[in-house]
């Protein structure tokens, strides 16, 4: 049975309207140099932060609170805050350092060190790497040479744990002092080595509220064939498709480059990402808190003639009040 977590974040009512008029756009946070406020009282809000992409898969910002309506298990919802806020997160870096990952590591390094150039400042960060064990390299910090002298110490051997990697990087992100979670993975091959289970990892994200973004570069050598009549999945497809996957239901995204030149753009485009999500908050109408999955939507007003995709979790777990 699923753990009830909940991605509801307790905002203050009776600051609502400070906050409203502090952070209502992304421009208005940039131009006044304060951080957006978050605030915690009594009263539980769910909180997305949503990802608006036009057919070039460029980012669209300045989009308005009233182009965007959102559902709860089909139930239209109440906006109660909208904005473009770069806000100050918890964020996690996993990097492979497997034995295969020799020729690669100082590729992934520099873009890893790319994708903390465009970091906020005031994120909190960690670094986890992985083989056939994982290692917390970093604990939480904010200052990125911190997690630049952690790369530098990493030695390159072994297999590949990336499920129990995933799993701990989900955990301690939960572990954060910021609201927004995000963690970003590397990895160059399949899981190998895990002690959880594809099906417990699924579980594990589920029911967290953290953002996940995997960047795959996988071996070449991989069977791409799907045997005969290729009606069968290749040996490289099912990979891809327990990765892909993972992310899918956290508002990230998962990234199968062909070049190990293209790790620095997808990095940046991560980076750049976190930084300019729409974050949106509601006050459930369903009140009841009995540990039951409830589905979000979010869907923006004549996205499909404006050819805008929505990216964004896909739900929560409304968790159940303690006695």
């Amino acid at each position: 049975m699923l753990r009830a977590f909940s991605p509801s974040v307790v905002l203050s009512i009776c600051l609502l309207a400070l906050q409203w008029t502090a952070s209502t756009s992304f421009s208005q946070g940039q131009s006044s140099g304060r951080r957006p406020a978050q605030f915690r009282t009594e009263v539980d809000q769910v909180v997305l932060y949503s990802t608006v992409y036009d057919q070039d898969r460029n980012l669209v910002s300045g989009l308005q609170k009233e182009e965007f309506t959102i559902y709860e298990d089909k139930v239209e919802q109440a906006i109660t805050y909208f904005g473009q806020d770069d806000v100050p997160s918890t964020v996690g870096i996993v990097i492979d350092s497997s034995g295969s990952m020799r020729d690669k590591f100082d590729l992934v390094t520099d873009a890893t060190h790319l994708f903390l150039s465009m970091n906020n400042h005031e994120n909190e960060l960690f670094f986890i790497s992985f083989k056939g064990e994982v290692r917390l390299e970093e604990d939480f910090t904010q200052d990125v040479e911190d997690i630049y002298d952690a790369l530098d110490n990493v030695i390159v051997s072994g297999g590949t744990a990336l499920y129990d990697a995933i799993h701990l990087a989900v955990e301690k992100a939960a572990e954060g002092s910021e609201l927004k979670k995000s963690v970003v993975i590397f990895t160059d091959g399949e899981d190998k080595d895990s002690y959880y289970s594809h099906e417990e990892l699924l579980e594990k994200v589920e029911e967290s509220d953290v953002q996940l973004y995997i960047v795959s570069f996988l071996d070449k050598d991989l069977p791409t064939s799907g045997g005969f009549f290729g009606i069968f999945k290749s040996a490289r497809e099912k990979i891809q498709q327990a990765i892909r996957v993972i992310p899918e239901n956290t508002g990230g995204e998962a990234f199968f480059p062909d070049k190990i030149e293209e790790l620095n753009e997808i990095f940046r485009s991560i980076a750049y990402e976190l930084r300019h999500q729409y974050r949106l908050a509601y006050i459930s109408s369903n009140p009841v808190k009995d540990g039951t999955w409830r589905r979000t939507d979010i869907v923006l007003k004549d996205a499909q003639q404006r050819g805008f995709k929505v990216r964004a979790k896909k739900g929560y777990f409304a968790k159940k009040d303690t006695p």
